[in-house]
């Protein structure tokens, strides 16, 4: 995706959904959730569509404080992009830990706090597939490690969130796993926010749901960049959407 050009609205509503959309693409889709009915149903099915990403991972009891720092990130979106705050999110007990209060009147909320971890079941996911898009979520034994990948076929990119990647002395390196077993490198990631990666021609025809995505923490130096020398510390497979 081109810094210069939106996405069309279906490809946008995905990445919200997936949390991988910043600075003004962001804030362009979020002021879409406000004002346009059908583009706020459309990431509601999108997050319907990807919540089997999330199938078979235990719930965790947020931190403290962290009600206190989701309501001072809205203060900043609020105030940065200028939109009227229409509702609060506040925090309820249960096995769930907490939830957002209302989507559809607290869209910067839910998408700050909420967008993956709480898609709603009660919307039809029927968008088109693309077989030129493709998404992962990769996680492992590293408590707090999410890592969401979504590969574009038009551009050959593909964008990967890190969120809770520790502090070591080692690099973390993104790796693909085809059916023959054997990884392909994709690249270095940064240790957070948003890594954009052009995937090697040699590689494209392995964008399937039969790989997997693996993440291992390498070397400064890798000491054979055909091959990981670390541990997978994170994987997760393909999905076509």
């Amino acid at each position: 995706m081109s810094s210069d050009a939106m996405p069309d609205r279906s490809t946008m509503a995905a990445e919200l959904a997936l949390g991988l959309l910043e600075g003004s693409e962001r804030a362009h889709a979020l002021r879409l959730v406000l004002s346009d009915p059908d583009f706020a149903a459309e990431v509601e099915r999108w997050r319907a569509r990807l919540a089997p990403l999330y199938d078979g991972y235990a719930e965790i009891a947020p931190p403290p404080g962290l009600m206190n720092r989701i309501d001072g990130l809205i203060d900043s979106e609020l105030a940065s992009e200028a939109v009227a705050p229409v509702a609060v999110i506040t925090p309820r007990g249960g096995a769930g830990g907490w939830k957002a209060a209302t989507f559809a009147a607290s869209a910067i909320a839910a998408v700050l706090a909420l967008a993956l971890l709480w898609p709603s079941p009660n919307i039809d996911p029927k968008p088109a597939s693309n077989p030129d898009m493709a998404v992962a979520q990769l996680t492992g034994p590293i408590d707090g490690l999410l890592l969401t990948a979504r590969y574009d076929g038009s551009t050959s990119e593909m964008l990967v969130r890190v969120e809770g990647m520790p502090v070591t002395d080692t690099e973390p390196e993104l790796w693909i796993v085809p059916a023959d077993g054997q990884p392909r490198r994709l690249g270095r990631l940064m240790r957070g926010g948003v890594t954009r990666i052009e995937v090697p021609e040699g590689h494209r025809k392995f964008i399937d749901p039969l790989s997997n995505l693996i993440l291992t923490m390498e070397p400064k130096v890798l000491p054979n960049p055909d091959k990981p020398s670390a541990p997978t510390v994170a994987q997760g497979r393909l999905q076509r959407i």
